[in-house]
């Protein structure tokens, strides 16, 4: 396990829905990406993996019932389980890997010290890297 996953307590409901949002955020900028480029085919390519990011990550926050009365089933939000600012903190540490994620959220959105210093760590790590491979 990562430092940062270790600071966001590990394999949790919270950080498991922060990763479906952060793997949407990253599919929606390949899709900006494509369209930008005018590659219509990976812009549709990457608008039904985004759909199913967003529809699990719906299903991670919702619960579907039988209808008492035999009729149609219902959903009903089931994420007043979890903690908002803990899903908040894990999403924005998670969606700094991607390129729609630095730009949607920045860095300075991390209330929490201790999970900025190790993000912008990872950032630094990256930067060297990438520097000595001359990218």
């Amino acid at each position: 396990m990562s430092d940062l996953y270790e600071l966001l307590g590990g394999s949790t409901p919270e950080n498991n829905l922060a990763e479906e949002y952060a793997g949407a955020v990253d599919l929606f900028g390949r899709l900006a990406g494509a369209v930008e480029g005018g590659n219509l085919r990976y812009a549709w390519e990457k608008a039904a993996e985004v759909r199913r990011y967003l529809e699990r990550f719906e299903r991670r926050v919702q619960e579907t019932e039988a209808a008492s009365d035999g009729g149609d089933p219902f959903v009903r939000f089931t994420g007043g389980d979890l903690d908002g600012q803990k899903v908040a903190t894990a999403a924005v540490a998670f969606s700094q890997a991607y390129r729609a994620g630095k730009l949607l959220h920045p860095v300075d959105q991390i209330k929490d010290d201790a999970v900025k210093a190790e993000v912008q760590a990872s950032q630094e790590r990256t930067r060297a890297f990438r520097d000595e491979l001359g990218i």
